[in-house]
């Protein structure tokens, strides 16, 4: 059966290459070209025709090719056993797998406490430590009188720089702000080669007159007291937003109580932790469906972590 088609392009090589699309031919079937009209560009583009072609091709009929297809019956009756046994194969490889034990979940990540990390002195020359030279960079040319650094190693395999000093404190901000800024340059300065041409990947943390050690004090209280909330009103209970290393603390602390569990939601630097009340029959859709719902929270739900330093400080006048 012969097929034929008309198509046009900018030129000729176009064309026949819009002819052969249209027909659906491949860069080997035998297709053959009859030129309609080569076109014209005209006169600044005024008077320009597309050139035009005839394409025309041999295919072959489908009905023989249909009769081929049709199996004998000794075949057909193959083919369903076939079927029959591969279904019978998957059935028994499903039932061997719901018998097989199901794997406990991986454990959660667990905020180390600060009084359980151990450091050690670590004696640095200028060059040897890339986020070492960086803050002392930085308060030689912050100009802070009185401040001194101090470079650590933990058994965890961090780094810690401790800085000290009266000064020191307008390096913290509000709520650690310009705390952490100041450890994510930190860590950016040390991804540098140091003197002796090598990198020191181990992650770099920052504390100033023992903060860290204050603030996850406080965040674990915060943890404490909420997820106590949570249970009295046997309902879910919303965080302010906190930056990863507060909400890992928060996570962890929550772990250490029985009848509530956490869950991280929103992006970015408005994500925020929600304490449930741990339901044994609820799935994971529904604590789903609810991280979903709580995305829009009254402010007056929201336990904020200056709300919670100030309950810490009357709690201690008292």
């Amino acid at each position: 059966m012969k097929k034929e088609i008309t198509a046009s392009g900018k030129n000729l090589n176009e064309a026949k290459e819009n002819a052969r699309l249209a027909l659906g031919a491949g860069e080997l079937d035998d297709v053959t070209f009859e030129i309609i009209d080569l076109g014209s560009k005209g006169i600044f583009g005024i008077g320009a025709r597309p050139t035009k072609v005839k394409a025309s091709m041999e295919i072959p009929d489908t009905e023989p090719r249909r009769e081929s297809r049709r199996q004998s019956p000794e075949k057909q009756e193959n083919n369903r056993r076939s079927r029959e046994k591969a279904e019978t194969r998957g059935e028994g490889e499903k039932k061997a797998a719901d018998k097989r034990p199901k794997r406990d979940a991986a454990p959660k990540q667990v905020a180390i406490p600060e009084e359980d990390l151990h450091f050690e002195h670590v004696d640095a020359n200028p060059g040897d430590d890339r986020a070492f030279d960086f803050i002392n960079t930085l308060i030689s040319d912050l100009a802070l009188e009185g401040v001194t650094t101090e470079l650590l190693r933990c058994d965890d395999g961090t780094r810690r720089v401790s800085i000290k000093g009266e000064n020191s404190s307008m390096l913290i901000g509000h709520h650690g702000d310009t705390l952490d800024a100041l450890q994510y340059l930190a860590n950016l300065a040390s991804s540098q080669k140091n003197a002796q041409g090598e990198r020191d990947r181990s992650r770099v943390t920052i504390d100033i007159e023992g903060y860290r050690a204050k603030r996850e004090q406080t965040l674990r209280q915060l943890a404490r007291r909420m997820a106590n909330k949570a249970l009295a009103k046997g309902s879910k209970v919303t965080l302010e937003p906190m930056t990863p290393y507060e909400r890992r603390i928060i996570h962890s602390e929550v772990q250490s109580i029985d009848g509530v569990t956490t869950q991280s939601i929103g992006s970015d630097n408005n994500r925020r932790i929600v304490i449930y009340v741990d339901r044994p029959r609820k799935g994971k859709k529904g604590m789903a469906e609810d991280a979903a719902e709580d995305v829009a929270i009254e402010a007056t739900e929201t336990e904020t972590v200056e709300t919670a330093e100030m309950t810490a400080a009357n709690d201690n006048n008292d």
